[in-house]
């Protein structure tokens, strides 16, 4: 009795049966169905045969999405909206196809973006609205596939793509192209990589074939597989209940969610779909304490941990949320957006941005944020990149040119930069070179005034012996008589405790190591008497009559 007055409280939403779902799965495909289990294994093939199609087209192996594919193929469409085109569930992307209408081009056009979108790489938007438009009537009968037949309306993108995909000359060289593309080879490069002729050439065979309207299909080639293939798996009735809920199309998916937590199902699950709708509606608050109780449950939904995280106003609580997510599933751009819009650390900021861009290039805020965390940092290398990629991204002319500018903004800054740089550091040479000869000055000074006072200066008790004079061979000790200047060089004479005057040269005035007490500088003439120790390397010079060259001279 209360099971029956459950029914009657959430009224047509709970009415159909959930008793004989069952699921089928396959790369990123689920597909659940309480109608006949064949059309469903077909239907997955097909998919599946879609899926390698156009991953072989673009080059692109095993193509991906971050998040599931689930699709609904319900015994009857009442209640189901059924357009073709993919919803957003709780955590995942979401088809409803009717069991007799099958796959629609609507269906594959929204498949075809979602692949493209998901890939690793950007293409030229005229390309990839071929593409959509050219996978949109694509046709399998097992592992017979059959692709270019016209849409509705053929337009020149259409007809690019046709032209390269189905005629013979062409066949098998897009994906060279577009890998080109992607790298970002020049256009005029890399179509004559590709298929050597130029851009032009090849447009004016598409406007041509687009002209003629004789569009002729082509087979390509298909996966060795079988609907027979995938294993049937039983769906439990709360399973089912949920799974529908989270198509989240309107206040049934509340009703369906409450009578989950009632019955103690799916805790988790039901309520990060409470918190999604009440965020849907602007009840913030209470779609946190809903993602909180579901996180608490402990779900496994990266996305209920990423829209916590936008909600948590405590940065290490929301930090935490957004590690969390980017662990349960690596491929989503949102949490290191998140992470780089809270992170002081300019380092860390930088990461962010590169982790978010590089899992979602065709997001041209990334690749802007990232520049300017790069020029913040001065990293100007790797804002001309990022604004480069931006600029490959964007698909917005004016876009575009904001990245283009960017990026030359960015030269003209790394120049003023550089520039300020050598001349901070030649100030700051310049400052220190100033300091030493002032403490020189200083230090020359203190000797002076001690020496002229008749106090020998005191060696400093921590003084470390030092000397980096060369070690002359010769050595004489006397009496400084007289020094005589011989332009850049000089010569002086010592007389020995013995009478006898030695001659030495000094070639290089500068260089001589003096070391000692007193004033003593090599002014011309005679000399005050004092007593010194020169050292010299014996190398006699007969014309200025010296027995050799001064090392270095001690004073006594």
């Amino acid at each position: 009795m209360r099971r029956l007055l459950l029914l009657l409280t959430f009224g047509p939403f709970l009415l159909p049966a959930y008793a004989g779902w069952v699921k089928f799965a396959s790369g990123p495909f689920e597909v659940l169905t309480n109608a006949n289990p064949r059309a469903a294994r077909e239907t997955l093939a097909d998919l599946e045969q879609f899926r390698n199609a156009l991953g072989g087209v673009i080059g692109e192996q095993d193509p991906a999405t971050p998040e599931p594919v689930r699709i609904f193929i319900p015994d009857n469409a009442k209640g189901w909206s059924v357009s073709g085109a993919l919803v957003r569930g709780r955590n995942f992307q979401a088809l409803v196809i009717g069991g007799k209408t099958g796959i629609s081009p609507e269906t594959y056009r929204a498949l075809a973006r979602l692949f493209l979108e998901s890939g690793g790489g950007l293409m030229p938007a005229a390309f990839e609205r071929g593409l959509i438009e050219f996978f949109s009537t694509f046709k399998a009968d097992g592992t017979h596939i059959t692709a270019g037949a016209p849409p509705p309306k053929p337009d020149l993108d259409w007809a690019r793509v046709h032209l390269l995909i189905v005629d013979p000359e062409y066949y098998g060289k897009l994906r060279v192209l577009l890998y080109n593309l992607r790298k970002g080879v020049a256009e005029d490069a890399a179509y004559r990589n590709a298929f050597g002729k130029t851009p032009a050439e090849v447009e004016t065979a598409a406007k041509a074939r687009l002209a003629a309207g004789n569009f002729q299909t082509t087979a390509l080639s298909g996966r060795p597989l079988s609907p027979a293939d995938f294993s049937e798996r039983a769906v439990s009735e709360a399973d089912a209940r949920l799974a529908r809920a989270d198509l989240l199309q309107g206040p049934e998916s509340a009703a369906e969610y409450r009578a989950l937590l009632r019955e103690s199902l799916k805790l988790a699950e039901a309520n990060e779909g409470l918190g999604l709708l009440a965020l849907r509606d602007g009840r913030k608050d209470e779609a946190r304490k809903f993602f909180a109780a579901a996180m608490e449950a402990g779900t496994p939904s990266a996305r209920c941990y990423i829209e916590y995280a936008r909600l948590e106003p405590d940065d290490a609580r929301a930090e935490q949320a957004l590690l969390k997510a980017a662990g349960i599933n690596p491929k989503l751009d949102e949490p290191f957006a998140l992470l780089a819009e809270r992170d002081t650390d300019p380092r860390k900021r930088i990461a962010h941005w590169q982790a978010a861009a590089e899992r979602n290039p065709r997001n041209t805020a990334y690749w802007k944020a990232l520049a300017e965390s790069c020029l913040a940092a001065n990293d100007f290398a790797g804002a001309a990149k990022a604004w480069t990629s931006g600029e490959q991204a964007a698909t917005d002319a004016a876009v575009r040119r904001e990245m283009h500018a960017g990026r030359l903004a960015t030269d003209e800054r790394r120049l003023d930069y550089e520039a300020a740089e050598k001349k901070r550091k030649a100030d700051e040479e310049a400052a220190e070179l100033d300091k030493l000869k002032a403490e020189a000055r200083a230090e020359v000074h203190e000797i002076e005034r001690k020496y002229n006072e008749g106090a020998a200066p005191q060696a400093r008790p921590d003084a470390v012996p030092w000397w980096d004079a060369p070690k002359a061979p010769g050595t004489v000790t006397g009496t400084l008589r007289r020094v005589d200047c011989l332009g850049a060089q000089a010569r002086i004479s010592v007389e020995t405790a013995e009478g006898k005057t030695v001659n030495l040269l000094v070639t290089e005035p500068d260089k001589v190591a003096i070391n000692g007490a007193g004033e003593f500088t090599l002014a011309c003439g005679a000399q005050k008497p004092r007593r010194v120790a020169v050292q010299y390397f014996p190398k006699a010079n007969a014309r200025l009559g010296t027995a050799g060259e001064v090392a270095s001279i001690e004073i006594q």
